[in-house]
């Protein structure tokens, strides 16, 4: 049996100019709502990595992981273009 779908690609023309505006309004915002609720999260990290003392070392430990995970997240986000970009690229 052959692919049904072979040799089509999507295509948001289909509903209008008006919805493909909206819909990249839409995720622009969410997008950069993204970014900067993991700069929220990365500077919560490192506070939290300065406030802990010697004495507590399990603190400094949360902070610093909250701290990596946001800067992964971070990175990520602001790189989202390439990736998705880099996978179609690849798989399509």
């Amino acid at each position: 049996m052959d692919n049904p779908i072979d040799g089509i690609i999507p295509d948001f023309n289909i509903f209008g100019a008006e919805f493909t505006e909206l819909w990249q309004k839409l995720f622009a915002g969410f997008w950069g709502l993204a970014i900067v609720v993991a700069i929220v999260f990365l500077i919560r990290g490192i506070v939290g990595m300065a406030q802990s003392s010697s004495s507590n070392p399990q603190a400094y430990k949360e902070g610093r992981t909250q701290a990596l995970w946001a800067g992964i997240s971070l990175g990520a986000l602001v790189a989202l273009g390439v990736i998705v970009g880099a996978i179609i690229a690849i798989f399509g």
